[in-house]
């Protein structure tokens, strides 16, 4: 028992105990708005305590006294004023899992009906029925049941006659109809009309009508209308089973066909069918509507009948254009006509209007009628010499006045210059130079796509135009435009050109084929894109390839190209080819096409070797001529001369001083000297007088210096032979220079006599600004500051170094 829930535990007590169980109880479910609503819920005991019962509306609880007794407990409500359309009144009784649903109802509130008003009935005579209408006030919340009720009567429907006739229309139906036999001619007849709902209902006044003096005709017909200068004439009937009524008053009203207001009211005159209404404009098409009612105006005045539009003759001439479609047999033309609509006031009606093309002027001619058709042109066929023909726009009121189309030639001068180009997403703009005698322009338009068999566009401007905009020209759609100037006798030859209103990509590029392939080249071709699928003037073709490396390559060709030539194409290698067309509106590409270029052949390869070799032959004669010619300069480069001691230009010097000039300054005041170069000078071409077995050095005591001497045995006659200077050579001179501003010591002169053999070629001598013997590092003031052990591989040095004292 613990675990079942409280709510069913609740319904098995009320069931074992046999009670019903609660209910809420209203005095009515359906109320008036804003007025008070009294509620209560009645629940069982259920056990030794009382339950708590509460009342819910809607979504909230409301406020109620609890009573009651020792088989029930009550709970009641009260609400002052009920403002809702509809709600929801629930019954809950307390539990020790929440409250629990017990009943419900729902309360609906409105308002009683109001009224009816404008209670009106008439008599149809053609159906022999009383028809009565009446408004209702629509605002009622609640549904509600609308009754009719009539009664013959008398003594101004004081007295009712006979039983009462009832009708129920349907919902939302405003009108009934009383059948004959419930009525008399001339009997007086009183009307109700009660409306009910469940709140309460509402009758209005009796209406008290004598049948036959409440008429209401049919609309009037007028059966027909003719026009003739500024006058109509009308013609119409008052209905079926009208005619046994006398003195019937009658109202026409009119207006242009053009306009949407009535303008012109007239009273008809009584029993009057007929009648003329003049005061119209000439060639204008009017409408007319007619409605009547008795005399004594007694009954309702008809509805207005339904509108005549009485036509005339269409008015203006027709522009018209024409062009040669062929010649054919038996030197027939095959010509196509074209012109525009009438205008709308020109036209005078709303039917169809048809046109006819004769070759005579007169329209009661017999003569065969070229073309008669309802479209803006034909295609007829004439003798060459057939220069005119004739045409007429019709209507039931008749024809229009005669155009005329004269076949003259179209030879004269163009103009001089024409640019078509876009003018917005669906129209184009053509301007042209005016010619001084045109007296106007024609322009043609078409879909380039659609030749021969398109439909010409055409318009004309008047003299001294330059510009015309060209409208509903659809984007992506290639339009040709043709200028035509007019002249008085003859038409000006055309100047044409193409135009899109708005271009965009390709729907596709062409699909590229191969036409050749070799070892290095690879011709390919397509098929140029049609027209009606370019959607703009093809600007250039891209072809690209990409070798299996991954390099890509690509040339840009003209719009009007369908070949090309790839070359320096690798042999034996696949490529990746496809085409890219762009127009200004965008670019596509195009599938792409595998080729695969052939392998070099023995032929290619020998070819190849010849052409190695031969190359190669030329190179070794050229470096053969270079050698011829460069000789000296070779020789040089790769076998170097070697200076001979024995032969060498410093053994045929003589002294140019024969005696060493005295120093000027102290020992102490030698590394104050400043040496800055050192030359060799060239010998005189006369020798000294050789020396038997010694050279003679020089001293020089008077400057602190001292030379060693240098002593050369007798040579054996059967060692080799040395190069060996046996003349005295000065090769060297110390030229000092002055500090700065100061006067420059006297120079001093070093002079030596040497046999050793010269270092020419090898080692030649340093530039004044190279000797770096006279710097390096020591503290000796000497003129040659170099290592003892550094002498021993200068032997010509080693010979002239200057020892201090």
């Amino acid at each position: 028992m613990q675990n079942i829930p409280g709510a069913v535990l609740l319904l098995l007590l009320c069931v074992a105990q046999g009670v019903h169980s609660c209910h809420i109880t209203v005095a009515s479910s359906v109320i008036q708005v804003g007025s008070p609503l009294s509620a209560s819920c009645h629940c069982p005991h259920l056990g030794n305590g009382k339950p708590d019962v509460m009342l819910k509306l809607d979504d909230d609880f409301v406020r109620c006294d609890l009573s009651g007794n020792v088989e029930t407990s009550t709970c009641s409500a009260y609400i002052a004023s009920f403002n809702q359309s509809s709600a929801l009144l629930q019954c809950y009784v307390g539990s020790s899992e929440g409250p629990q649903l017990m009943d419900q109802i729902t309360v609906t509130a409105g308002y009683p009906p109001a009224s009816p008003t404008n209670i009106s009935c008439f008599m149809n005579i053609s159906k022999n029925i009383v028809l009565c209408t009446w408004h209702l006030r629509s605002d009622s919340i609640l549904e509600e049941n609308v009754t009719l009720s009539a009664f013959r009567s008398s003594n101004n429907c004081g007295t009712h006659l006979s039983s009462e006739y009832t009708c129920n229309p349907s919902k939302g139906d405003n009108s009934c109809t009383i059948p004959r036999k419930n009525f008399d001619n001339y009997g007086e007849l009183s009307v109700q009309v009660t409306v009910q709902n469940k709140i309460g209902s509402a009758t209005s006044s009796p209406l008290c009508v004598v049948p036959l003096l409440e008429v209401k005709l049919e609309p009037i017909v007028i059966k027909d209308g003719a026009r003739h200068n500024d006058c109509v004439t009308l013609q119409w009937t008052y209905g079926r089973k009208a005619d046994f009524l006398k003195d019937m008053r009658c109202q026409l009203r009119y207006r242009l066909a053009t306009e949407r207001k009535w303008t012109g009211f007239v009273e008809i005159p009584v029993d009057v069918k007929t009648m003329d209404q003049c005061g119209l404009l000439g060639g204008a098409k009017y409408d007319f509507q007619i409605r009547c009612i008795r005399k004594n105006l007694t009954g309702q005045w008809s509805e207005w009948g339904p509108t005549t539009t009485v036509e005339t003759a269409p008015t203006g001439k027709l522009e018209t254009w024409w062009r040669i479609l062929e010649s054919t047999r038996e030197s027939l033309l095959k010509i196509q006509l074209m012109w525009k609509q009438l205008e709308r006031n020109k036209v005078n009606s709303d039917q169809v209007v048809w046109y006819i093309v004769r070759s005579s002027s007169r329209l009661q001619e017999t003569d065969t009628i070229l073309c008669n058709t309802t479209s803006l042109n034909c295609t007829i066929s004439l003798p060459t010499e057939k220069k005119k023909v004739f045409l007429w726009a019709h209507n039931n009121a008749g024809a229009s006045p005669v155009s005329e189309i004269t076949f003259t030639a179209r030879n004269g001068t163009p103009v001089s210059t024409l640019q078509v180009s876009s003018h917005g997403d669906s129209s184009l703009q053509v301007m042209w130079n005016p010619q001084s005698s045109a007296k106007g322009y024609l322009l043609e338009w078409y879909k380039s796509t659609e030749l021969p068999d398109c439909e010409i566009h055409w318009k004309t401007e008047q003299e001294g135009s330059r510009s015309s905009v060209l409208e509903d020209i659809p984007p992506f759609q290639r339009y040709s435009v043709r200028l035509y100037p007019l002249y008085t006798d003859y038409i000006g030859r055309a100047k044409e050109m193409e135009a899109y209103s708005k271009e965009g990509a390709p729907d596709f590029a062409p699909e590229i084929t191969s036409i050749a392939i070799s070892k290095s080249q690879a011709a390919v071709q397509w098929t140029p894109i049609p027209v009606q699928r370019s959607n703009g003037f093809i600007t250039n073709y891209t072809v690209f390839w990409i070798d299996t490396s991954g390099r890509e390559h690509c040339s840009t060709l003209d719009g009007s190209t369908t070949k090309y030539n790839l070359t320096n194409l690798l042999p034996s290698t696949s490529y990746k080819v496809w085409l890219r067309s762009s127009t200004s509106g965008g670019s596509v590409n195009g599938t792409v096409l595998m080729l695969h270029t052939a392998a070099l052949d023995n032929e290619d390869i020998n070819t190849m070797l010849l052409i190695f070799i031969l190359l190669g032959f030329l190179i070794l004669i050229f470096m053969v001529i270079t050698c011829v010619m460069k000789n000296e300069r070779m020789k040089n480069r790769f076998w170097p001369v070697v200076p001979d001691p024995a032969n060498s230009q410093m053994g045929k010097r003589v002294f140019f001083l024969e005696k060493t000039p005295e120093m000027t300054f102290a020992v102490s005041d030698v590394s104050q000297v400043i040496t800055s170069e050192l030359k060799i000078v060239e010998g005189w071409q006369g020798k000294n007088p050789t020396l038997d077995n010694e050279v003679k050095v020089n001293s020089f005591e008077d400057y602190g210096l001292s030379s060693k001497k240098q002593i050369s045995s007798p040579e054996d006659p059967n060692k080799p032979k040395y190069y060996v200077n046996v003349d005295t050579v000065q090769y060297a001179k110390v030229i000092t220079e002055g500090y700065r501003e100061q006067s420059p010591p006297t120079s001093v002169y070093v002079r030596s006599d040497s046999t050793q053999p010269l270092l020419c070629d090898v080692s030649p001598s340093p530039q004044n600004y190279e000797n770096t013997w006279f710097h390096f590092g020591s503290n000796e003031d000497s003129v040659f500051l170099m290592e003892e052990e550094n002498m021993r591989d200068f032997p010509l040095l080693n010979a002239l170094q200057l020892r201090e004292d």
